[in-house]
């Protein structure tokens, strides 16, 4: 990679180091006020205790669909465990930390050495975009299997781009069968680029050969063998919660929504309590004031930089639709191409998870919720950087107004030992005295 690196500027080149020293503190930086509940807890138990305590688990916890999650998505939390010598959560979850870096970082050589230079720079913003937007500093915080995704996911596409290579082929069949295994979204995703490859990829203009289907259909099954112990046991004990989905799920649209507003870190509310009912409006309003002067004074700046966001992101969708229009204009263009994506290998993958993925998983009929998105990684960002053209201004700005509201919740949570009267909570270290002081 290193004449490929030689090839940007240094402003580039600084950009680039400044976007992942800052992802880098953000994540990093008072491990101690994590969020420690139900869900965390049983994530570090499992990982700390499997093969010796405990039996090696076949499924994960209870979805947000009642249905149990594939044991993968505990198994990556005790290979990570054993790796590091875990035996503390907020070493887990450092060890969760580094690890979502190394997923976001795996942009730069694919960028570099993989994709077409004329393509090459969404994909440098959306690394950038990646390391400080709000929502994936808040996501890759948590012991939660989100913040595993953005590396097996980036494995899938760069197994993808190189389809037509034995190699290639067999890592994304293998992969893609592991992404539904550490989240369920992750069955759609893969699902979603499955088909629309075999559907529209022998009709792209994107200079590739035809896809190893054979080694794609190796990959897959040996990808797929981890799923059996999960299966067996989904079958002597089916779920058991009534599944919330219906035809009003769909009409929302929410995945669209959520593809829009996930890169613009769009919205912080539901740790701060936003889904918790207007009774806790509270927390969330509090942390529109920050920062606070030295006597208490609020300065609403954290609350301006969210309406600059909307207004960045009213731009985009503005600057997406012109985009659209003048696509349409040209004879170059045709419905069946702007829809497909079939001028570039970006623009196909994009849209492969925009409409295929984004249709699969909407007419599931399920409760979207904002964190299924994270396996759509980096794709959203390639999207809002494409769809302003790289604009470096608008994006500039993007990124310093995420870089501010990360640092303010970093720093809200941290002040306030988390937030209690949110879905956040209190902080780790916080339960930990507290069950402290009542044994």
């Amino acid at each position: 990679m290193t004449r490929t690196w030689a090839s940007i500027s240094w402003k580039w080149k600084a950009f680039l180091v400044f976007s992942l020293l800052s992802g880098a503190i953000l994540r990093l930086i008072f491990v101690d006020d994590m969020e420690y509940k139900e869900d965390e807890e049983y994530n570090f138990t499992q990982a700390k205790l499997a093969g010796s305590v405990l039996s090696w688990p076949a499924t994960g916890m209870p979805s947000g669909v009642y249905l149990q999650n594939p044991g993968m998505s505990i198994w990556v939390f005790i290979i990570l465990a054993k790796i590091f010598r875990v035996t503390s959560p907020t070493e887990l979850a450092t060890a969760v930390q580094i690890f979502s870096l190394l997923g976001i970082c795996l942009i730069i050589p694919f960028a570099l050495k993989i994709v077409d230079q004329a393509e090459r720079k969404p994909w440098l913003w959306a690394f950038a975009l990646a390391m400080v937007n709000p929502l994936a500093v808040f996501y890759q915080r948590k012991l939660w299997p989100e913040p595993f995704l953005p590396f097996f996911t980036m494995l899938t596409l760069i197994g993808w781009w190189r389809r037509e290579k034995y190699a290639g082929a067999f890592i994304w069949g293998l992969i893609g069968a592991f992404l539904g295994q550490i989240h369920m979204s992750g069955f759609f995703f893969a699902a979603g680029l499955f088909l629309w490859t075999a559907i529209f990829g022998k009709h792209t203009t994107m200079g590739k050969t035809s896809t190893r289907w054979g080694m794609w259909l190796l990959g897959s099954a040996i990808g797929a063998l981890p799923l059996i112990p999960w299966a067996m046991e989904v079958i002597r004990h089916p779920p058991s919660g009534r599944m919330v989905s219906g035809f009003s799920e769909i009409l929302q649209l929410k995945f669209w929504v959520f593809w829009v507003s996930n890169p613009l870190g769009l919205h912080l509310g539901n740790p701060l309590g936003l889904l918790l009912g207007e009774s806790n409006l509270a927390q969330l309003s509090d942390f529109i004031r920050y920062p606070l002067l030295q006597n208490g004074s609020a300065t609403y700046l954290v609350g301006l930089a969210h309406l600059l966001v909307i207004l960045v992101g009213c731009t985009v969708l503005v600057m997406a639709a012109k985009n659209i229009f003048t696509n349409l204009r040209s004879s170059k263009t045709t419905v069946y191409n702007l829809i497909t994506g079939t001028s570039s290998s970006t623009n196909f993958v994009q849209n492969a998870a925009l409409i295929g993925f984004g249709l699969l998983l909407t007419l599931t009929g399920v409760n979207i919720r904002r964190y299924y998105m994270m396996i759509a990684f980096p794709l959203e960002y390639i999207w809002l950087a494409r769809a302003v053209k790289s604009h470096r201004l608008l994006l500039g700005t993007l990124f310093l107004l995420h870089v501010f509201i990360s640092t303010a919740f970093v720093a809200y949570i941290h002040v306030n030992e988390g937030a209690p009267h949110g879905d956040y909570g209190h902080a780790y270290h916080v339960v930990m005295k507290n069950r402290a002081k009542n044994n």
